[in-house]
Formats: structure tokens, C-alpha cells, sequence
């Protein structure tokens, strides 16, 4: 049995996105929610602080005191609404008010936790990144598009599910969740105070299904499974990928035993990774001048050349250490896997209709291989990461079952 909550008088720091005292707000009202924090409930504590003075302002919240790094679960299903990410600030990508993530409910109301972790695990650094602020699939969906995730990236997540970390990010000086209810999918829609909800979760004993976070390779599920890369996490948007192509021999890791699925693959991993894939070989070796025979992708990169896959820069260069961008990367699928023409255009506003590799980029998203960094950009030029490779080449695969 679960023991319950302890409710504490423990007075709680001011958040910065608390609103006016004139602020509309509920007291009353009790919403079905999952307890937003993870157990052993010992060292969990709460109080109804909603209506505390916070100078000019009161807090519209509930803080939840805790452990840093327990973990933070959805509350309610929903979509992934907010998550800032200042990827243009010289002071770094984290807001000065800390790693913030908002969820619009499913029923129509907004959940919003402040003050998520932002230390590497063990320390007080500040510069744990969003992997240790976020959950993985939430951390890889951010770095993947290396700005601020909103609502119409379509990021869903389950009741009870694991969203993030409990921290102290932004002016919090002590670990804690501060959570809002808000009555809509707005923050300048009336606030609904917590307490009762969460009482009202605890005294029906909803609270998330354990979970292990476990350690680097391992699974999340507490189930112990191997990864073969020991930076990979069981949630990890393409861990499935890249564990199914390594298993195959497909993929390959950075060294140290990790996979460094955040990094732009290079044009000499990416020429191994598609002759692997493809089974293809050369007659003659690389026939460029930086690419020399005793290179570890020498014979791959010599084979997806004389294929026509991935071609050198016309200049007797290859560039094997060279980044691949994701307009190129359409047409290399299209000539490695066949992808026949598209019946219309690419639905991006950043694709010039006339582009070199507009026709390959609508192929590929026609046949469900790529899809766009927003709701109508393709980000054309932007990096392909190592993680993305994988599952591109996977999709690329299954084409040809």
C-alpha cells in the first residue's frame, strides 16, 4: 500500500509567471487528474498555497516539494503545448525563469510545471540540458528541432506518463513542481487551484505507475533490457530505430560505447550506414581526393558513389566529415530506395517550387519518410542528426519488404 502524502506547512518560493492578484481564479472546483509526481511519497510535500501573497501578485499554483530529479507525470492525456527553448540566446537555451513545460488536456483545460530540473544528475551545475529536464521523448523532440516545441508539433503524451523532471530551474532556490491548472488551453484563461485536486487524487490513490529511470543503456521500464548504446533511453524517439538497424549491423556508434544520436551524421557514417543498409559494393575504391584508401569508410563511401546515391562536390572532394542537410537527404532516399515521384508539391513554405531537390523532398514526405521541423517548414538546410538517420533508413527499408 502506498503511504500517503504528507501535507506540509513548509511556506514556498515565488514563481515569475504567477499571475496579478486581481488575477480571475477558482478555488473550489476538483478535476480528475493522476498525482503529477512520482513516488516513495515520504518525502513528498504539499499545502494549499494558492492564495499566498507574493508581493504584488498572488500564487496561483499548488508547489509540490520534492526530491530533485523524482520524476513528473502527465496528469491528464493531452499534447505537449509548450516548451521554451531559446536556441539564439548567447546566455544559453534555458528561459531566465527555468525549463517550463505546459500540456493542453484532452479535456480542454491546461496544465503547465515550472521550475523542471536543470542540473546534470548529482550536481547543481545548471547545465543539464533538456535530456535531464524532459523526459526522453519530450528532450528529443526539442533538440531535434532546436527551438521552442508548441502544440502543433503534435508531441502526445498518456495520463500518468513521464514528462519531465522535479528541480529547481529559474528562481527556485528549493526542488519543487510548481503546477497550474488552467480552466483553457491559454494562460490567460482563469487559474483553477490544484489542492483539491490533488487531494482528491491521493485519497483515490491515483498515482503514476513506478518508475525507474535506471542508468545509461538500460531501459526505463525498470525491465533491464540492454540498449546496444549507452546513451540511448528506452522513450527515445528513435531508439527503436537505431536499435534495430545496429542489430543488423547497419549502424554503428560515435565511440566510448555511446551512439550520439543528437550529432549531425557525417557524409562518411551516412556513405557506411547506406551500404550496410543496401548491400552495396564498389568495383574500384574512392576515387577522391579526400578519402583516402585506408579509411574506415573508404569502400562504403566508393559504394554508394558508384551507385549514384551519395555523390561527391564535383571537385574531386567527398567531404566524409562533412554534415548532411535535410534537402539533401530527401534525394538521397529517393535514389536509394526507389521513392517514386509525387503526385503534388512539397506542402512546405521554406521549399522553393524550383528547387534541386523540391520534387525528392514532396516523394519523401508523400511516402512517409520525412515530415517537416513545423506546422509548414522543412528547414531545408538544417542538419541531419544521427538519431534522424536511423529512423529515415529504417522507413527507407520497410519500403522495400
Amino acid at each position: 500500500m502506498r503511504r500517503p502524502l504528507v501535507i506540509a506547512v513548509a511556506f514556498a518560493l515565488t514563481a515569475t509567471l504567477a499571475s496579478p492578484a486581481s488575477a480571475d481564479h477558482t478555488d473550489e472546483s476538483v478535476v480528475d487528474i493522476t498525482f503529477p509526481v512520482a513516488g516513495p511519497y515520504d518525502d513528498i510535500t504539499y499545502r494549499d498555497d494558492f492564495h499566498d501573497s507574493r508581493g504584488n501578485r498572488l500564487h496561483l499554483a499548488t508547489d509540490i516539494m520534492g526530491p530533485k530529479h523524482r520524476t513528473l507525470h502527465a496528469a491528464v492525456d493531452g499534447t505537449v503545448g509548450f516548451t521554451p527553448y531559446l536556441a539564439d540566446d548567447p546566455d544559453g537555451p534555458e528561459p531566465h525563469y527555468g525549463w517550463l513545460l505546459s500540456i493542453n488536456g484532452d479535456d480542454g483545460r491546461m496544465y503547465r510545471y515550472l521550475h523542471i530540473n536543470n542540473d546534470t544528475p548529482g550536481t547543481n551545475d545548471e547545465a543539464g540540458g533538456p535530456e535531464h529536464a524532459f523526459a526522453p521523448k519530450i528532450a528529443d523532440a526539442i533538440l531535434e528541432k532546436g527551438s521552442t516545441l508548441s502544440a502543433s508539433d503534435g508531441i502526445r503524451v498518456k495520463r500518468g506518463e513521464h514528462v519531465a523532471y522535479l528541480g529547481d530551474s529559474g528562481n527556485a532556490s528549493t526542488p519543487h513542481l510548481h503546477f497550474e491548472i488552467f480552466e483553457e488551453h491559454s494562460q490567460n484563461s482563469p487559474r483553477i487551484n490544484p489542492y483539491a485536486s490533488l487531494k482528491d487524487a491521493e485519497a483515490r490513490g491515483d498515482y503514476p505507475e513506478p518508475w525507474t529511470t535506471g542508468s545509461a543503456g538500460t531501459t526505463d521500464d525498470g525491465g533491464g533490457d540492454d540498449l546496444p548504446f549507452t546513451d540511448l533511453t528506452a522513450d527515445g524517439a528513435h531508439t527503436g530505430a537505431i536499435t534495430r538497424l545496429a542489430e543488423d549491423g547497419i549502424v554503428t556508434g560515435c565511440g566510448d560505447g555511446r551512439y550520439c544520436p543528437h550529432e549531425a551524421v557525417s557524409r562518411g557514417d551516412l556513405a557506411a550506414f547506406l551500404a550496410a543498409a543496401l548491400g552495396l559494393e564498389a568495383e574500384q575504391g574512392p576515387r577522391f581526393d579526400d578519402v583516402d584508401d585506408g579509411d574506415a569508410n573508404a569502400a562504403a563511401i566508393a559504394a554508394v558513389d558508384e551507385a549514384g546515391i551519395l555523390t561527391g562536390f564535383g571537385d574531386d572532394r567527398f567531404g566524409p566529415d562533412s554534415a548532411l542537410e535535410r534537402a539533401q537527404l530527401a534525394t538521397m532516399l529517393v535514389q536509394g530506395f526507389a521513392i517514386g515521384a509525387a503526385d503534388g508539391g512539397a506542402p512546405f513554405a521554406d521549399v522553393d517550387a524550383d528547387g534541386t531537390h523540391t520534387a525528392n523532398i514532396a516523394a519523401t514526405f508523400e511516402a512517409g519518410l520525412t515530415v517537416g521541423c513545423s506546422d509548414d517548414a522543412y528547414c531545408p538546410w538544417d542538419d541531419v542528426t544521427r538519431g534522424q538517420i536511423a529512423t529515415f533508413i529504417d522507413k527507407g527499408l520497410a519500403t522495400l519488404d
